[in-house]
């Protein structure tokens, strides 16, 4: 069972300051744990029920294991449900140095919604891109609800928080492609090898100050009545069209 000092760690790791001061994050879920602890990432400890200790104790053979009744497991978790139990992991494996010359980089403007954040790790990690870079206000990487969204795929995306200018006069030889209401048709575009996909803000869009960074506005056009698109849909689109190319 958990130590007293254990579960107040568990709930500090709700918060991002909890997350920060202890450089920890969870991992919540049957199948996000299982992948995890079957995955090359170091993982501090488990916690779950008997029943799926004895289920999984094959997969759980080289794991630090804490075993607690379905009730704490439910306490403790960010989770609505969670019969399962988690993960605890260290953030300190996470530290990335991003090469941008010849790769697809997803850069984030502003990102704010956890859910949005997840589903473009994992989208990102469906269509093969292997990296992104986010605005120092964007979302934490490490939020649960950024985990739980990104079903997995958080493991194997590197990022990193980067202020955006510098990030651009820093590599200007990179074309920005820039999602934008009034650009190219991206349907009639070609990529480039190596770019910088430039994508903004739930509400505002891409900020004022990175527009003249962008090499090429490109467009989704709209061919019904909706109003927009989610950020991450959006981020679908343009890496689907981009591996057509």
């Amino acid at each position: 069972m958990l130590t007293n000092r254990q579960i107040k760690l568990i709930n500090s790791l709700h918060s991002k300051k909890g997350r920060i001061d202890n450089q920890l994050f969870l991992v919540e879920g049957e199948k996000a744990v299982l992948e995890l602890v079957q995955s090359t990432i170091q993982v501090e400890f488990v916690v779950t029920s008997d029943f799926f200790a004895s289920k999984y104790s094959t997969l759980f053979l080289h794991t630090e294991l804490y075993i607690e009744e379905e009730s704490s497991l439910q306490k403790l978790s960010t989770l609505v449900t969670n019969s399962f139990g988690f993960a605890v992991v260290s953030m300190q494996q996470f530290n990335f140095e991003l090469e941008f010359q010849n790769q697809i980089t997803v850069v984030l403007d502003g990102i704010r919604d956890p859910g949005n954040l997840g589903t473009i790790i994992r989208i990102c990690d469906w269509y093969g891109i292997k990296q992104i870079v986010l605005s120092p206000d964007c979302t934490d990487y490490f939020n649960p609800k950024v985990i739980a969204a990104s079903m997995g795929s958080f493991s194997r995306i590197h990022f990193k928080y980067m202020d955006l200018e510098q990030l651009f006069r820093g590599n200007s030889n990179i074309p920005v492609l820039g999602a934008l209401l009034d650009g190219d048709d991206i349907h009639s575009i070609a990529f480039p090898t190596a770019c910088f996909l430039l994508f903004g803000n739930e509400s505002n869009g891409i900020r004022l100050e990175n527009l003249p960074f962008i090499s090429q506005k490109v467009t989704i056009p709209k061919y019904g009545n909706a109003e927009s698109l989610n950020v991450g849909i959006s981020t679908a689109i343009f890496l689907d069209n981009l591996r057509r190319n």
